[in-house]
């Protein structure tokens, strides 16, 4: 059963979202059917969990259910046979974030939520999507319409003043002044809202070397492409902005360092492999650190700075994380 009393955020791992005081469904898929049909009629469920050798195989929904017993003959037969084998399985740890992001590219609504024991419950993409939307239309609307709305506050000809002012006219991203008022509003709803944040500097290693070169239209070309490539390996929930020069900052919501520091390297990689159509070979150098509550701007910088630095040190094009 899902409990509707928690405060939910996108941060929040998807086990907090299922009520602990109700017993997910769940039958070995040898059980006959009339057995698991008293328990759709005992509890307000919308499907169950079928195993086999305690590990899940499929689900039986109650659509499923009521098909089966339209034939009176059914009820005698193992569940196997009127159950839905596609399922995918979420750790309860997980953020609900990560799990809606994967959810978009599966063929089927529901999922299973299980912990290192046992299962925890059943969710489809709407209902968790629901939920999400009810609660965390304050922060979405921080993260992803906070200039959208001070756009609507003002004329025409301010409107493009505060677009011009808070995007990097050469790669078309934000700049450092969107970065800096998007990170003060996650720290101001931080606590609220139990977000983790995690910023992630990137720096194109001996850029000045390909400037001096080819020239700094090459250069140009080489900065366009490269924010083509990063925005196809982040979500679209994250902010990326360019920084300065050949500098780009990345600030990010995950459920763990180590996810972060995954992507951080997927990016890398990405970069690493690419030929860009300019010249043959460009790397990145990165600096990871966490964010934690009442961290400033700088504070978070000088840690990402200071991973950034052991990066170049360390060989260039690799990922550092300073931990605070």
């Amino acid at each position: 059963m899902i409990s509707e009393i928690i405060t939910i955020t996108h941060a929040t791992p998807i086990g907090k979202i299922f009520d602990k005081n109700h017993a997910c469904g769940i039958f070995d898929a040898d059980v006959i059917l009339h057995k698991v049909l008293e328990f759709f009629v005992a509890y307000s469920v919308d499907a169950v969990i079928v195993t086999e050798k305690s590990l899940p195989i499929g689900i039986l929904t109650r659509k499923g259910i009521l098909a089966a017993v339209y034939n009176f003959d059914n009820t005698g037969l193992p569940i196997r046979e009127f159950m839905t084998p596609s399922i995918k399985t979420f750790h309860s740890s997980i953020s609900i974030a990560d799990v809606i992001e994967a959810m978009e590219d599966l063929p089927f609504n529901k999922i299973v939520v299980h912990d290192d024991d046992n299962f925890v419950g059943i969710i489809d993409k709407r209902h968790l999507l629901s939920m999400c939307y009810t609660h965390l239309t304050p922060l979405i609307k921080h993260e992803y319409n906070m200039v959208q709305s001070l756009m609507g506050l003002v004329g025409q000809d301010e409107h493009q003043l505060l677009k011009m002012a808070t995007t990097d006219t050469l790669t078309g991203i934000g700049n450092r002044r969107l970065f800096e008022e998007i990170f003060q509003a996650h720290q101001s709803l931080g606590d609220r809202y139990d977000v983790n944040l995690f910023l992630l500097l990137l720096d194109i290693d001996n850029f000045k070397s390909i400037n001096d070169t080819f020239g700094h239209n090459v250069g140009d070309s080489v900065l366009k492409e490269l924010v083509h490539i990063v925005n196809k390996s982040i979500r679209k929930s994250d902010i990326f902005v360019r920084w300065g020069g050949e500098e780009f900052a990345i600030l990010l919501r995950y459920s763990d360092p180590l996810a972060v520091m995954k992507v951080a390297d997927q990016i890398r990689n990405r970069i690493d492999q690419n030929s860009f159509e300019t010249i043959v070979h460009v790397t990145c150098s990165f600096g990871l650190t966490s964010i934690q509550p009442n961290d400033l701007l700088e504070d978070v910088f000088e840690r990402a700075d200071k991973a950034l630095y052991r990066a170049k040190a360390d060989g260039k094009n690799t990922v550092r994380m300073e931990i605070p």
